[in-house]
């Protein structure tokens, strides 16, 4: 008797919050953040997913979004050009294109733009990481953007001159990437290096890194200075 009368109770209260909450909806769209190390730019920047100019995204030499943009998922083209003086969309034709580009449900990107304003680049990076991170550890890659650099770079772990280093990785050339590595979070000693030569090292090449974090570093040239820098941007 107890199962005839409870069963029907519980369906009931099923049906009822069902009605009651209404469908869940999965929001399947990914997220996308810009950087901009564009040299000899006379302004800002600005980036256009499909033609539509992404807002937010007017930035100055090696500035990346302070948020990140939604897209949906399929296939995606990215453009970047001057941004006009308020920062809301380009003031003329787009300088570079990266077109067709597959955008997964759900994923994690990073859009890069490098090399001088007369030839640029446009580089889409997934920053799906696929190990397990504990909450003392964080996930690292290294991304070549130095425009007028003639030499592809070596990642070393450790101060070179100062101790033992290892290879993370050699030869990465022009708008290439290193895979993702899993690092112990905190301090972390790198150095970069140029054919024989130290591009970056000491405390210029030193970074944070918070636990439980995936964080693109890129390899940039101070348009002033001439001088090589290391700027990190964040997954979404």
């Amino acid at each position: 008797m107890k199962q005839v009368l409870i069963m029907p109770v519980l369906a009931t209260a099923l049906f009822v919050a069902a009605c009651g909450d209404g469908p869940t909806t999965v929001d399947t769209r990914a997220q996308v953040r810009f950087f901009n190390v564009v040299w000899n730019a006379t302004g800002s920047i600005g980036f256009t997913m499909n033609g539509q100019f992404a807002t937010g995204s007017a930035l100055a030499y090696a500035q990346s979004t302070q948020t990140c943009s939604t897209l949906d998922a399929g296939t995606t083209s990215f453009g970047i050009g001057l941004a006009n003086a308020g920062g809301t969309a380009l003031s003329g034709p787009t300088l570079a294109t990266l077109n067709d580009q597959t955008i997964a449900a759900g994923g994690d990107y990073t859009v890069l733009a490098g090399g001088n304003v007369i030839h640029p680049s446009v580089v889409l990076l997934d920053n799906s990481f696929s190990g397990t991170l504990g909450t003392n550890q964080a996930a690292v890659r290294f991304v070549n953007l130095a425009a007028s650099s003639e030499f592809p770079f070596t990642v070393l772990k450790g101060t070179a001159g100062s101790g033992s280093t290892t290879v993370v990785q050699s030869n990465i050339a022009f708008r290439s990437a290193t895979p993702f590595s899993s690092v112990t979070s905190g301090s972390n000693a790198y150095s970069i290096m140029y054919g024989q030569d130290i591009a970056i090292s000491g405390n210029d090449a030193t970074l944070n890194l918070q636990g439980g974090t995936v964080t693109t570093i890129v390899i940039v040239r101070n348009p002033l200075t001439g001088n090589f820098n290391l700027v990190a941007v964040p997954s979404c």
